[in-house]
C-alpha cells in the first residue's frame, strides 16, 4: 500500500484576514443571540417570557439599527 504526498500545486492562497469574522457577521450572530437570550431568561429568570423576549427583541433590533445607520456596510454613500 503507497501513500501519496499531497501535490502543492492545488493550493490557492488564502488572503489576510480571511479567518476572522468582520463587524457585520458578529451583527448577525449577535441578533439570533440576543433573541434566544431573551426566550430563554424569560423562561429560567422571574421575568414574564413577554417582558424577557421583548427586551431580547429591542436590544436586537438596536444592534440591527446599528449595523445599518450607525456603521452602513457599504460606507457612506450620499444620494444625488
Amino acid at each position: 500500500m503507497s501513500v501519496r504526498e499531497p501535490s502543492s500545486r492545488n493550493t490557492t492562497p488564502v488572503p489576510p484576514g480571511a479567518g476572522s469574522p468582520s463587524k457585520y457577521d458578529l451583527v448577525l450572530a449577535a441578533v439570533p443571540a440576543l433573541l434566544f437570550a431573551g426566550a430563554v431568561g424569560g423562561t429560567r429568570l422571574s421575568l414574564p417570557t413577554p417582558t424577557a423576549a421583548g427586551v431580547g427583541s429591542a436590544l436586537a433590533a438596536l444592534v440591527v439599527a446599528y449595523g445599518l445607520f450607525v456603521s452602513p456596510p457599504g460606507g457612506s454613500r450620499r444620494a444625488r
